[in-house]
Parts: structure tokens; C-alpha cells; sequence
């Protein structure tokens, strides 16, 4: 068993990402880590913000500035937790149903965010679908949007 443990590797094959080779032993930690987190992204057709090509800084002036709506994919009881200032709630199963949710403007841009940016990457495509011009998955979570300066609304705010 402890040849097993120390030998242990496996090897995953994802469509966009090729194949991948994890090891429980021989690469540092966050290497490992890092491929394990990344692989399922791409094989799920997911991106970083640098492959996306956005930058955190402009999503919350263009959303601030009124150039682009924040959409928020999280499910009614996530989103009366609490959400973002200027965020349009648009839940995933909502959007499985084929509706778009009122208060989105399908000739905006739009940037999407869930919980911990997985999510996003079916809301995305979907909302293209329902007519949606330009939309952008954010990677960034609900919790790491917050701890990037974006105001939580407060509860006068929520409706």
C-alpha cells in the first residue's frame, strides 16, 4: 500500500486542456493544486480573466459608470443572503427555463458572477441564447468581488 500511495498517478484526459498527469507525490503542492483546479475549467470550455482578456478594475467602473450591467447567476435564497450593489439577479435555473430575468438589457454589455465563478460558464452561453450581445463570465465569486472593493447592497437596498 504505501508503494501504491507513493506511486499513485493518474492521468486525466479533458478535451481542451489534453491530457494531465496528477501526482501524489514529486510536484510541489500548489502545483498540483493549480492543475487540479485548472483542468476541469478548461475542460468545461472555462478561462482565466487574462485569457478573457478583462481586468476586475474596469468591470467595476464600466458596471459603476453605467457602461454594463453585473448580473448575478446565484439562486433567490444565495442572492437574499445579500448581493452586490448594482447587481440584476438572473438565476441559473431561471435561465435553464429559457427566461431571460427583467432588468436586463440584452443590448448591453453584461458581466456575470455566481458564488464562485463555476456557474457562470452555463449561464453565459444560455444568456447569449436569449439574446444577450455581450457577455463576459467573471471567475471571481460572489465573496472575492466583495473582498475586491465591490459594496455589498444594503438590506434599504434589496428588494
Amino acid at each position: 500500500m504505501a508503494m501504491a500511495v507513493a506511486l499513485f498517478h493518474q492521468v486525466l484526459s479533458f478535451p481542451r486542456a489534453g491530457p494531465l498527469l496528477i501526482s501524489s507525490g514529486g510536484w510541489p503542492a500548489h502545483c498540483a493544486i493549480r492543475a487540479i483546479t485548472r483542468a476541469p475549467r478548461l475542460a468545461l470550455g472555462m478561462s482565466s480573466s487574462a485569457e478573457t482578456g478583462y481586468d476586475i478594475r474596469t468591470v467595476m467602473e464600466d458596471v459603476v459608470e453605467g457602461r454594463a450591467q453585473l448580473v448575478d447567476c446565484r439562486e433567490p435564497h444565495e442572492w437574499a443572503e445579500g448581493h452586490l450593489v448594482h447587481a440584476v439577479s438572473a438565476p441559473l435555473s431561471v435561465l435553464q427555463q429559457g427566461i431571460l430575468p427583467g432588468g436586463i438589457e440584452p443590448d448591453e454589455k453584461v458581466y456575470v458572477h455566481c458564488a464562485a465563478g463555476v456557474r457562470v460558464h452555463a449561464a453565459a452561453p444560455m444568456m447569449r441564447q436569449l439574446g444577450c450581445a455581450a457577455v463576459v463570465p467573471l471567475r471571481e465569486g460572489f465573496a472575492s468581488l466583495l473582498q475586491l472593493g465591490m459594496p455589498l447592497a444594503r438590506s434599504a437596498d434589496r428588494p
